[in-house]
Parts: structure tokens; sequence; C-alpha cells
């Protein structure tokens, strides 16, 4: 099992650098974009993106997780290379299949989502640039699926400084504002398409086999459903808020919610992105239920320690990133950093039906979390606006959570450990609660609540040693735990032999 704790760890290392650089870049940007676009640009800007994920949701019919469960089951290089090729011809297929219409009817579709076609340019430039990074996508893929995450990471880091680059230029200096954004996001995408087809097709050639994209469709159209679940759980809430109230309110609480998304990014994505193919090679192992559970516990403890540090700080980070225009954002980060913990774990309960192949239970729970979550925001979102959001999208990924949970047990039982869990649970919460308490006694921007929020966020760890976390691994005391650490690092075994 340590074996196989080291290779997620060295992985998820890669896939954490990355995104902890991409975020960091992209959160340095905020202010740029928080004082060259007013709230409604930026609200905007956002519906747009979130649009071009829905659009993409649909014309992908799930190749993506597709390509994985297939790559691995392929006997032969012909297999794997029939695979990627099915894949990259009709992901480009079906973007084009939608893509032309909204392209062809752009004044239609601007009415559609802002009540005004004046946006019209936006949306064929947003399309546009969907449907060249298809190819991209699906590239990145194929470099997950054979677990290249160093390669992975280098071609989004390029591809990041490039776009960093663009949207100054164009935004800054040319003030062309969403416009600007868009135009960036089309040249990157460009770019990075005709790039990585280069590479992927110098490695797999270019093999099509219609009966064996047959099989990849069926096995990935419920994660189409389960993309139309997730994208109503993660960003249906701009559409609500923006018919409920206007574009400015979906500014702040866009600007509030990126930063429980960046959380999701940082602390659970890197490691869910190496999960889905490792999780086949640990069914191979010895014992894997044991090693599921084992690795569930400290992926739980990680991601709780990120929301912890989050929400301790979050009104300091708005302060020194952010216009005062946004500030109020920082209400709802809280609430949306903890349904991020659900989601996450949501996803890594997915595991039973993944090994089983049996995935139409997660088009059901996705459709059926998306209904439930629907009614939530029209009734808390009409009263509350932006905290209805957030306490909807909490809500719904709890319970998300649970039925992905129960269903996935009961057609591959795995021994979680609930006690362990729910003690770090109270852990994190305890921790929250001080620095909570330390907020309103002394004030966020004062020397001794600065003081008690650090100790707080400092005694998560602490406490997790105290109460025995990790004692089955061989730390007993707090003086075995940085040691410890640095050994797992370099491959070795947590416990010094």
């Amino acid at each position: 099992m340590l074996k196989t704790l080291r290779e997620s760890f060295k992985h998820t290392s890669i896939y954490t650098l990355g995104n902890l650089t991409s975020k960091a870049v992209g959160l340095l940007l905020i202010p740029i974009y928080t004082h060259y676009l007013k709230p409604s640009e930026y609200g905007v800007m956002d519906i747009l993106d979130l649009t071009i994920i829905l659009i993409g949701v649909v014309v992908s019919m799930g190749l993506g997780s597709s390509l994985f469960r297939f790559y691995h089951a392929a006997v032969t290089e012909e297999e794997r290379q029939e695979v990627v090729g099915s894949a990259l011809l009709f992901s480009v297929i079906f973007a084009g299949v939608v893509g032309i219409p909204i392209l062809l009817g752009s004044r239609v579709f601007s009415h559609l989502l802002f009540r005004t076609p004046g946006y019209a340019l936006y949306i064929q430039v947003a399309i546009l640039s969907f449907w060249i990074g298809m190819i991209a996508e699906t590239c990145r893929t194929y470099l997950r699926a054979r677990q290249q995450s160093a390669f992975y990471v280098a071609t989004l880091l390029v591809q990041l400084v490039i776009s960093v680059g663009l949207n100054i230029y164009f935004i800054v200096f040319r003030h062309l504002g969403v416009l600007g954004f868009l135009l960036s996001s089309l040249i990157v995408n460009t770019l990075a398409s005709v790039a990585l087809l280069i590479h992927t097709l110098a490695q797999t050639g270019f093999r099509v086999s219609i009966p064996r994209t047959r099989s990849m469709l069926l096995y990935g159209a419920p994660f189409v459903f389960s993309g139309l679940g997730h994208f109503v759980l993660n960003f249906a809430d701009r559409y609500f808020l923006n018919a409920f109230s206007n574009l400015t309110e979906v500014g702040i609480y866009a600007l509030g919610y990126k930063f429980g998304f960046t959380l999701n990014m940082l602390a659970s994505a890197p490691f869910l992105q190496m999960w889905d193919a490792q999780v086949f090679v640990v069914a191979k192992g010895p014992n894997p239920k044991a090693t599921y559970a084992r690795i569930f516990e400290y992926f739980a403890a990680l991601i709780l320690f990120a929301v912890l540090i989050l929400s301790v700080f979050i009104k300091d980070i708005l302060r020194a990133m952010a216009s005062p225009e946004y500030f109020a954002a920082w209400r709802i980060v809280p609430i949306v950093a903890m349904g991020y913990v659900f989601n996450g774990w949501g996803q890594y309960f997915r595991l039973g039906m993944l090994l089983t192949g049996r995935t139409r239970p997660i088009g059901v729970i996705m459709m059926g979390t998306g209904a439930v979550t629907v009614v939530l925001y029209v009734i808390l979102i009409r009263a509350f606006h932006g905290i209805g959001a957030a306490l909807a999208t909490f809500l719904s990924f709890g319970l998300m959570m649970v039925w992905t949970y129960a269903w996935s047990q009961r057609l591959y039982p795995v021994p979680f450990d609930h006690r362990r869990t729910a003690t770090v649970l109270v852990i994190a919460g305890s921790c929250y609660a001080i620095a909570w308490i330390a907020d309103r006694a002394s004030g966020a921007f004062t020397a001794p609540g600065y003081m008690i929020r650090i100790l707080a966020v400092a005694a998560y760890p602490v406490a997790l040693v105290l109460v025995g976390f990790f004692s089955d691994e061989g730390i007993h005391r707090l003086q075995d735990l940085p040691a410890g650490i640095r050994r797992f690092a370099r491959g070795g075994d947590l416990v010094e032999p």
C-alpha cells in the first residue's frame, strides 16, 4: 500500500504544482480584473465562460472518461491508438455540430443570456475558441491516461504564460475589457491545440475504430448527465442570480466563488486527476479495499486543512487583492469552500461504479441532485441572493456525496472508517470556530486577531497527531511528523525503519 501511496503522492505533487502555479497567477490577475472591469463586466465574462463549460459537457459525450478506461483496457498498442484517435475525431465533430448553429445565431443566444443582442460578437469568439480548444483538451486527457504528469503540467504552464501576457496586453493596454479576455483565450487555445495535436499524433498516429467509438460513447454517455448535474451544482447559480438580481451581483458573487473553486483546483483536483487513472492500478494490487479506505482518510484531512486556511484568512486576501467594490464577496467563500469538500469526497466515492463498469448511476445521481439544486436555487437565491446561492451549493454537494456513497457501496463495499473522518471534521470545525470568535472579539485586522487566527490554523495538524490520526504509520509524537513527511516525499516510508 505504501508503494501505491508514494506513486499517488508523486503524481499528485506534480499536478498540484501545475495547478498551484496556474491558480496563483490567475489570482494575481484579480487586481487587474477588478480595476479594469466593473462588477457587471466581470459578471458578463463569468456567464460566458460558464456557458462554454456547459456546451463542453454536452458535446464531449463522456469521451474523456471513456479514454481512461478503454486505454488501460486495451491489450495491444494498435487498440490504444484507436482509442485516442477515435476520441480526437469525434470530440471535434460533436463540437462542430453544436458550435456552428450557435455561431450563426449568436444574436439570438446573446438575447437569451443577457436579454440584449449586444454581446453577439463575444459569443462568436467564445464558441470558436471552444471548438478549437477541444483538440487540446482531448490530447491532455491522453497525457493523463499515460500518467505523463510532468509533460501535462509543462504544457499548461506554457499556455498560462502566454495567456497572462495576452490578457494584460488586451485588457490593460488595449482597454478591450471582456473582448480582450476572449481574444486571449482564442489565441492560446489555437496554439495549444496545434502543438499538442502534433505531439499526440507523433506518438499514436491516427487510427479510428467505429465499433470502439460506439463502445466508448455507451460507456461515456452517463458522464454527460453527470456533467450536467455537476454544472448545475457548480455554476448554474449565476444564471439565477442574473435573473433574480443583476450582473453586478453576479460579478461580486463570481469573484467570491472563484476563491472557493480555486480551493477545489488546488486541494482536490490534482489528486482526483491522478486518481482517475490510479484507481484501476490499485485494483490490481494486494488488498485494494483497505488501500482505498486509507487513501481517502488522508485526502479528507488534506482538503479540510485547505478549507480551514482559506476560510480563516479570506478577508485578508480580498483586502489585499480586490478593489473595495468586490469586498462583500468574502461572505460566501467559507460556505462554497465547504461545499467543495463534499464535492471532492463524492467524486472519490464513485470508485465502486468505475471499477464495476456500472456508470449509469453516476448520471442518475447527478441529474437527481441537479433537479433538487434548481429548486434550492429558486428558493434560496430569490430570498438571499449571493448567500442563498452559496447555501444551495453547499446543501446540493452534500446530497450528491451521500447519494454517491450509498450507491457505490452497494456495488463495491469499501471499509471506510467514518469515526476517523468525523474526528477530522470536528477538529477542523473547532479550529474555525476559534478563529471566527477571535475575528468578532478582536477585529479582523488587529494584531491579537491575527495571532489567534494563526494559532487556530496551526492547531489543526497538532490536534491530528494528538488524537492518533497518523499512529498507524508510526507518527506518535509531533516531532515525528516533519521527518516522516520528508521521508515520504523522497519515496520512503512515513515511519523510519
